[in-house]
């Protein structure tokens, strides 16, 4: 298996891992942030896809971090009312999911023969750098509102 479809099998691994996370999360603004990472992660399994089959792929940039953020800044003012039900450990797994991701595609681009097929590779490592920076503000919301790494909340 080539670096490519080794790039193009995590993808799909990131997607079903955040279907699952949004399911678990119990918190409505991390569920909407989940489907977003899930979408975002849709499209570059698509794009890549594309590109093992010889199409020329343009990525657009992701809202997801305009989108998220806004979602973040709501949820930090409800200090205490998070009714968190998933295991943090979770999130530091995908952040960690998202750093390999990152640098896989950083190294895909730095080979990459062409200049479009360059910046695909570009783009896809920035949305994994933005799912990283996201999931560090959402595990932060939560050891904030009384979350323990790895575990869930004595609340509720």
């Amino acid at each position: 298996m080539d670096s490519r479809d080794m790039a193009l099998r995590k993808e799909g691994d990131a997607r079903g891992y955040y279907e699952r996370c949004g399911a678990e999360a119990g918190i409505a603004g991390f569920t909407t942030i989940f489907r977003m990472f899930t979408e975002d992660e849709t499209r570059h399994a698509d794009a890549l896809r594309a590109l093992l089959n010889g199409a020329r792929v343009e990525l657009p940039v992701s809202k997801t971090l305009a989108g998220a953020r806004t979602i973040l800044r709501r949820l930090a003012v409800q200090q205490g009312s998070l009714s968190f039900t998933g295991d943090l450990a979770s999130y530091q797994s995908a952040m960690q999911f998202e750093a390999v991701s990152a640098r896989a595609c950083g190294k895909l681009a730095q080979e990459a023969p062409s200049g479009w097929e360059r910046e695909l590779f570009l783009r896809i490592a920035a949305d994994d750098e933005i799912h990283f920076t996201l999931l560090e503000e959402m595990r932060e919301l939560l050891q904030v509102n009384g979350e323990e790494p790895g575990g869930m909340s004595d609340a509720g």
